[in-house]
């Protein structure tokens, strides 16, 4: 049986981390969390650690690590999921990946990205599995910014159940109109919505371009803002709404022609 339609509300939260400083990003998501009332809350790519790719073993963390107790506990106090990005240790190397935190606490593996940009490369380990993840009672399959230009990466995590598209991003200029085309195109291609949350700021010689949206499986911009200043939008999104048949894109595939 189909499940029946739903709605959440998502806030994403454009903002500048702190360089290197755990606790300080750690407390400004926390209070995020706290003020947003909404089911689900998306900050960028990296945005616990800072955009950084030197000296990782400094800032690195695992999700074990207790100093994350604070965001779990805040999840959990006020009924809200979170996904946020720091840079992830572990025996093998550091990992760039995507903290998920479900409505009642619970902390879920690391979701490492898999597609690195530009000299990540050097630095970060790819991760190998795109699988959707189940948070505040929805199927969702999160990008980690670069990730959203692939619509292979879309594709794969919609075709394996993913309802809802969240893209955590530390997207740069020149770059903004990259990933304003991008995201309309993975929400309308597989018709699911997409929330994208983008940084702002400057860090590691890069200039973060904004640009945060929350966009509807029809491509409809339902919230979004400018390049340069912090803030969030919020919208309610809509779970596993029924698609017209001739704009179903997943049932008018043809997977024999595509090999």
């Amino acid at each position: 049986m189909t499940p029946a339609p739903s709605t959440r509300t998502v806030s994403v939260v454009q903002a500048a981390p702190r360089s290197r400083d755990l606790a300080a990003n750690i407390a400004a998501t926390v209070e995020r969390i706290a003020g947003s009332g909404v089911d689900l809350v998306v900050l960028p790519e990296l945005f616990l650690t800072g955009y950084q790719t030197v000296d990782l073993d400094e800032i690195g963390l695992t999700v074990a690590d207790p100093r994350l107790a604070p965001l779990a506990s805040a999840c959990a106090e006020h009924r809200t999921a979170l996904l946020v990005g720091f840079v992830e240790t572990s025996a093998e190397g550091a990992y760039d990946a995507i903290l998920a935190i479900d409505r009642d606490g619970r902390i879920l593996p690391a979701i490492r990205k898999t597609h690195l940009f530009g000299d990540e490369g050097d630095v970060f380990r790819r991760g190998d599995t795109l699988d959707p993840i189940d948070l505040c009672g929805v199927r969702i399959g999160v990008l980690n910014c670069f990730e959203v230009e692939f619509p292979e990466v879309a594709r794969t995590l919609v075709l394996k159940g993913a309802e809802l598209l969240v893209a955590a991003s530390a997207n740069m200029h020149p770059y903004e109109p990259d990933h304003r085309i991008a995201t309309i195109a993975r929400a309308l291609e597989n018709r699911v919505p997409l929330a994208y949350a983008n940084r702002v700021g400057s860090e590691s010689d890069h200039d973060f371009c904004g640009a945060s949206r929350l966009v509807a499986a029809d491509g409809t911009v339902l919230g979004q803002l400018g390049t340069d200043d912090a803030g969030s939008a919020t919208a309610e999104l809509s779970i596993g709404a029924p698609t017209a048949p001739e704009t179903d894109m997943l049932a008018q595939r043809r997977p024999e022609l595509y090999a």
